[in-house]
């Protein structure tokens, strides 16, 4: 791995990663839009805690097998302990980077990657990588979100976050976006994809009160600049977001707004 990298980020919000409905949800549909079946080999790159990994794992039986990969070793632990309840034996993870992946080429049936490219510094590098290790015919699939993910929030949390700490939003500065499905189908052609397949499903859902949406917006990759501030400016920041919040709820609740871009592909 590239030893100029700085720590994994979800290292650090390792232990709240689970509370994050808006990545859990999309899952189960990203298993099945690659269309696994039993015996296959995957790969679930940036596996994380194990979410697509676990349902992948459960599609391709006992005669099959998962290598989850992520960078971040304490979400591996926490996956290896959830798999481990489950009572699935055909699960392996490893510590790897997305981008370079230390695997043999043609050697997995699918590849998958759950809301996670969006993250990587490079990800036509990534994407080649995958492609590496596919056997010729497997399947990629990848999940991204849409544009008017968590919108109005998002723009509303990272605005008023920004007042107190004087760092630009996460999307400034990012060159490769994957929110679009123009944007998916012009890396996967580059990467040497083919019968490439893009699709948007809206897996939105409502957020009862005020505690629940706190719990989800923070227990991200977000949580990294927010644990920065003192405790006075987060308690103040807190309430001035939901406050802006509070407005926009309705008897059903506060509206996620969660487009899920699904692409799939193959080698």
């Amino acid at each position: 791995m590239d030893k100029e990298k700085p720590p994994p980020i979800f290292n650090f919000v390792y232990d709240t990663y689970d509370n994050m409905l808006t990545f859990k949800r999309p899952v189960e549909r990203l298993v099945d839009n690659a269309k696994l079946t039993k015996g296959q080999r995957v790969l679930d790159v940036a596996c994380g805690t194990g979410w697509a990994t676990i349902e992948a794992a459960k599609v391709v039986g006992v005669g099959g097998k998962v290598v989850g990969v992520d960078i971040a070793d304490k979400m591996l632990d926490i996956a290896s302990k959830k798999t481990h309840s489950t009572g699935l034996r055909n699960v392996e993870y490893v510590m790897g980077d997305a981008e370079a992946l230390e695997l043999d080429d043609a050697y997995f049936d699918a590849v998958l990657c759950s809301l996670s490219i969006f993250f990587l510094r490079d990800i036509p590098r990534a994407l080649q990588e995958w492609h590496r290790v596919l056997k010729v015919g497997g399947m990629l699939a990848f999940s991204s979100f849409g544009l008017e993910f968590m919108q109005p929030f998002a723009k509303l949390f990272f605005e008023g976050l920004s007042r107190y700490d004087g760092q630009p939003s996460p999307s400034q500065g990012i060159a490769i976006k994957t929110d679009t499905p123009e944007d998916c189908q012009i890396l996967l052609e580059n990467a040497g994809f083919i019968d490439i397949s893009i699709a948007t499903e809206q897996l939105g859902f409502y957020l009862s009160d005020l505690s629940d949406y706190w719990k989800e917006v923070s227990s991200g990759a977000a949580r990294l600049r927010l644990d920065r501030l003192s405790p006075a400016d987060l308690e103040k920041f807190r309430a001035e977001h939901l406050s802006e919040v509070e407005p926009l709820r309705t008897d059903q609740g506060i509206w996620i707004d969660v487009p899920v871009i699904y692409s799939v592909a193959k080698k």
